[in-house]
């Protein structure tokens, strides 16, 4: 059986490649989860991490990959649930259903299944317990209603973090990390950016570091369960 690991949802690019790279370079055992192909995902092989694709599109498919990992971990450090789906909810109301349906899958179910079936493969190091990391958001305390659907399966997913450090302890630390504006996308224009910097604090786009450094800090933390880190430059204070 391969050492102890830490599992990371979500790594194809953005944030969650981010966070894959950083804990290798630190000295983690990586299992690096990937929805699809991508030049980051090449670049993880490249650099010796371990990687296992799945889809978190349904009951079935996730099921699947927690027995894949049962059958060949017999132990894991941590779970970092970073995958994630954004979008703006549809005006249309059947396909507003079919997204309501993968955010569901991906920001509650998903992460739900996992725990609950490698709950026992979690171990810490040194007598300290193990984590679960869940990555939420911001629009977790204040929803934008544009992406109400997102928020609102981000939501479940602070919940769940609550629910778990209960169930889980002594054992299982359980914790989240709530990004706000720290990488924009193409789609983002110039606009839209001045406006969230406006809205910002600190005024300025963070970057995937900020997470990575969160992250880092609840894993070097053995008395820390329960809890929710924004990492938002301050966003979440003067957001509209």
């Amino acid at each position: 059986m391969s050492q102890k690991k830490v599992l990371v949802t979500g790594t194809s690019r953005r944030v969650g490649l981010h966070i894959a790279k950083r804990l290798h370079q630190d000295g983690y055992a990586v299992l690096a989860h990937y929805r699809s192909e991508t030049e980051g995902v090449q670049e993880l092989k490249g650099l010796g991490i371990e990687t296992i694709r799945a889809d978190f599109d349904s009951r079935d498919s996730i099921l699947e990959f927690v027995t894949r990992l049962r059958h060949q971990y017999r132990s894991l450090r941590a779970i970092i649930h970073n995958a994630s789906s954004f979008t703006p909810t549809d005006d249309d109301l059947a396909r507003a259903a079919e997204q309501y349906e993968l955010f569901f899958y991906v920001h509650m179910m998903g992460p739900f299944l996992i725990n609950q079936g490698l709950q026992d493969r979690l171990q810490g190091d040194e007598g300290n317990p193990a984590d679960i990391i869940h990555i939420t958001d911001i629009n977790v305390e204040n929803p934008t209603p544009r992406f109400d659907i997102y928020g609102t399966t981000k939501a479940g997913l602070h919940n769940m973090t609550l629910a778990l450090a209960k169930k889980l302890a002594p054992n299982i630390k359980v914790n989240a990390i709530a990004p706000g504006p720290v990488l924009f996308t193409e789609s983002h224009s110039e606009e839209v950016r001045q406006a969230m910097m406006d809205e910002t604090p600190l005024a300025r786009e963070g970057g995937a570091e900020p997470v990575y450094l969160a992250i880092k800090s609840v894993l070097d933390n053995p008395f820390l369960t329960g809890v929710s880190i924004p990492v938002d430059g301050g966003r979440r204070l003067s957001k509209r």
